[in-house]
């Protein structure tokens, strides 16, 4: 991949490293970032990972990334490493978070697929086991997971 779109409100494009430092910038203050997620994403992405719904464009992706974020409101991630094909990008990264009153981490990769340098699909690739039982094993973690269910 030569060029991608790294902001599609205004069509600005970049190189993959770009897509990735703007990912990186944005996980590492999501609350701040909240609504820019939005710019790297295609109006029609397919967005899927575990525990989540998959949705089929960026309205529906944001709207679920909100839940997450209130549910979560201390998440972060920090971009171990990444790499390239032709037309996807996988990006390699380790998240944090208090789940059940307890700070949890796991690992995530997150495989970018690109159709004319646009986002148009995002698998994330992690273990679920590792939150699902942060969020049973206390009572917090289970109103958390409403949040992340119903908003």
């Amino acid at each position: 991949m030569e060029k991608v779109v790294i902001n599609t409100d205004t069509g600005q494009l970049g190189t993959p490293a770009d897509f990735v430092r703007r990912f990186a910038e944005l996980w590492a203050n999501p609350g701040i970032h909240a609504d820019r997620f939005g710019e790297l994403l295609g109006s029609d992405i397919r967005l899927i990972a575990p525990m989540t719904p998959t949705t089929t464009n960026r309205a529906r992706g944001l709207r679920a990334l909100h839940k997450v974020f209130a549910a979560t409101p201390d998440i972060r991630a920090s971009v171990l490493r990444w790499s390239e094909t032709e037309d996807a990008l996988f990006i390699e990264m380790r998240f944090t978070a208090t789940i059940g009153g307890r700070e949890v981490s796991w690992y995530n990769v997150d495989r970018f697929r690109f159709s004319d340098g646009v986002a148009v699909e995002r698998v994330a690739y992690f273990d679920p086991s590792i939150l699902q039982r942060a969020l049973l094993r206390d009572p917090r973690g289970w109103v958390q997971l409403l949040r992340m269910r119903f908003g």
